[in-house]
């Protein structure tokens, strides 16, 4: 039976080609790469497996990618401060888009395989920033992008999108609540307030600002 680790494999595989050509996720891949997490999430759901552990398999797929992605841009681009600082912005957009991009595809292709939204946005956000920490990407950045991600798949279905970004948003915090109350009161005041056009209002516990 398929696990989090063979759909991991099989995204990053699917994804890795294209975006390794430009040396960042733009906005304009972030269909392509949703489309590319939610059909492969499908295809292993069709061999079995828990839908939540494909779509969390799939967001460390999809994140990895963009780590591999941001390492080899980090390493080409000349050691001053203005290349320095282009990277480091490019590197966040990658992160930003490949969260969204991975949270669309995931919870889309749990949804098939029978999987409940708002459950699958809220673990999937979560994995999207846990993972980020791991491939030392920008965990704020992961969480807008979950959040943003999360927005657009409800539009397609029964849930609110406030209810939708408010989970991805309590996963997001939830998840760098892990890592450190730096880490969550950074995230936290990144995903709190207006994110395309909803106000958004997590539902976590873990401390933020005062």
């Amino acid at each position: 039976m398929p696990d989090e680790r063979e759909v991991g494999r099989r995204v990053k595989d699917a994804i890795i080609g294209t975006i390794r050509g430009t040396g960042e996720i733009t906005e304009a891949a972030v269909g392509t790469v949703s489309s590319a997490v939610q059909r492969t999430v499908k295809e292993v759901g069709a061999a079995g497996g828990s839908a939540a552990d494909l779509a969390i398999g799939a967001v460390k797929g999809t994140i990895g990618a963009a780590g591999d992605v941001i390492g080899l841009g980090a390493l080409t681009a000349a050691n001053t401060i203005s290349t320095a600082a282009h990277a480091a912005e490019s590197a966040a957009m990658s992160v930003g888009n490949a969260a969204k991009a991975a949270v669309m595809g995931a919870v889309r292709g749990s949804a098939e395989a029978g999987g409940e939204t708002l459950e699958a946005i809220g673990q999937t956000s979560r994995t999207a920033v846990s993972e980020a920490s791991a491939v030392g990407a920008d965990i704020t950045a992961a969480a807008v992008g979950a959040v943003e991600g999360a927005i657009e798949v409800a539009r397609d279905t029964a849930v609110s999108v406030e209810d939708a970004a408010a989970a991805a948003a309590t996963g997001a915090i939830e998840a760098a609540g892990q890592i450190g109350d730096t880490a969550a009161t950074r995230v936290r005041a990144a995903v709190e307030g207006t994110i395309k056009g909803v106000k958004v209002v997590a539902k976590s516990t873990v401390s933020g600002p005062n």
